[in-house]
């Protein structure tokens, strides 16, 4: 058995590009790669199973990764929750192919791909694959897929918190909007925490997700906040440096 542990992701920005090629797929966009870590415990198994929190789940992304990287069970430990926009489903498939990588013997630039690839097949991300792989704070995802041109901005960080409230489908928040490129744009100009927040709000807005709090927004079924955490019920976070890794 090994153990893995995997940032959680979330997405501010983001253009959705799909192609033809699976591989190449995914999205442009700013993406916050923060801790609290996932724990994984993994193991070889003869069938392939996704365990949540002690609780065994149908995991839309699981018969692709077995399918090309073998069958493993795999065991998630966190107090963040599944399916409300914080990249869990992309951190289970991460986990996965680090696992096969490290238990099955497969090669790291193909199990990354897989992990991707599952995600994109299953319409569960098009970004926080790459974005929690390679870890760093905030990540700007330059063109999409797997081997996509990855920066990691340097910015001064302040106190941020999340509260999740409603689990929605990935596939509801994957609409092409011109508008993201021109905030990603934006943002680089004036690359800081309080700009990223106030675009991130504003293209959510435009996705129809408002935030009733000041300095935050709302992506998918969770809210963020920049600063204002001092409520026991909003999880805290900070920048995770480092991307997924087996501990």
């Amino acid at each position: 058995m090994i153990e893995v542990a995997v940032p959680i992701s979330i997405s501010g920005i983001w253009f959705p590009k799909i192609s033809n090629n699976i591989e190449n797929s995914g999205s442009i966009g700013l993406t916050m790669v923060l801790e609290p870590y996932t724990l994984f415990e993994i193991k070889k198994g003869e069938e392939a199973e996704i365990f949540f929190n002690n609780e065994k789940i149908e995991f839309p992304n699981l018969e692709y990764l077995k399918k090309k990287l073998g069958n493993l069970i795999l065991s998630a430990h966190t107090k963040i929750p599944l399916g409300f926009g914080y990249g869990m489903s992309g951190s289970i498939s991460l986990a996965y192919a680090l696992g096969s990588i490290e238990l099955l013997g497969k090669k790291e630039d193909e199990a990354i791909k897989v992990a991707h690839e599952s995600e994109v097949i299953s319409g569960n991300g098009l970004g926080d694959v790459i974005s929690q792989y390679y870890g760093g704070g905030l990540v700007y995802r330059k063109e999409p897929g797997y081997r996509g041109k990855v920066e990691i901005i340097d910015i001064e960080w302040k106190k941020i918190c999340s509260k999740p409230i409603e689990a929605i489908p990935t596939k509801s928040i994957l609409k092409e909007s011109t508008i993201a490129l021109d905030y990603i744009k934006e943002f680089l100009q004036n690359k800081t925490i309080e700009k990223f927040f106030e675009l991130s709000r504003k293209f959510n807005e435009n996705l129809g997700f408002k935030s009733p709090y000041p300095r935050s927004f709302r992506k998918k079924g969770l809210i963020v906040r920049l600063e204002d955490c001092n409520e026991q019920s909003w999880i805290t976070h900070s920048p995770a440096k480092k991307g997924a890794y087996v501990i």
